[in-house]
C-alpha cells in the first residue's frame, strides 16, 4: 500500500490532493477538542455552511472569470433571428405537411374504433349519440367509397 502510495504521489495528478491532505491533517491534529460530539447537535450559525452560497454550488469556490457585459445582447440577437427565420421566412416542406396530418390520419381505422367504444360507453350511461352516430355514418360511405 505505502509503495503504491509513493508511486502515486510523483504523479502530477496527486500532487494537489497530498498538498490539501497534508494541510488538512496539520490544521486538525492540534485541534482533537475542537470537533464537536457525535450526541450534540451541530449549530448553524458555527458550522461552514451558513457561509456557504449557493453560487459556489454552481460554479465553485474559486472566482470564476465574470462572462462579458455584451453576452446577454449576443445571445438574445443570435435566438431572435434563429425564430425570424424558422417563424417567418423558412419555406414549408413535406415534413411540414406530415406533421400537421391528425393521428386519425395516420392510423387506418383508429377514428372508427374510437367512435364505437364512445359509442359503447354513451349508450351505457344514457348519454346523446347522435353526433358520434353521424360520423360513423360518414366513415363507413367514404369507406364504401373507396372500396368502389
Amino acid at each position: 500500500m505505502m509503495s503504491l502510495i509513493k508511486t502515486c504521489k510523483n504523479r502530477v495528478i496527486m500532487k494537489p490532493i497530498v498538498r490539501i491532505l497534508r494541510k488538512e491533517f496539520r490544521e486538525h491534529s492540534g485541534k482533537a477538542s475542537s470537533h464537536p460530539r457525535i450526541e450534540e447537535p451541530i449549530k448553524f450559525a458555527e458550522s461552514r455552511a451558513s457561509t456557504w452560497k449557493a453560487k459556489y454550488t454552481r460554479i465553485g469556490t474559486e472566482s470564476v472569470v465574470s462572462a462579458p457585459w455584451y453576452q446577454g445582447i449576443v445571445v438574445s440577437l443570435s435566438v431572435g433571428v434563429f425564430l425570424l427565420y424558422f417563424c417567418v421566412f423558412r419555406e414549408e416542406n413535406d415534413i411540414d405537411e406530415e406533421l400537421g396530418k391528425t393521428l386519425y390520419d395516420r392510423i387506418e381505422g383508429l377514428e372508427e374504433f374510437q367512435l364505437r367504444s364512445s359509442l359503447k360507453y354513451n349508450l351505457e350511461k344514457g348519454l346523446d349519440t347522435t353526433a358520434i352516430e353521424r360520423r360513423l355514418q360518414t366513415i363507413e360511405e367514404e369507406k364504401r367509397a373507396r372500396n368502389s
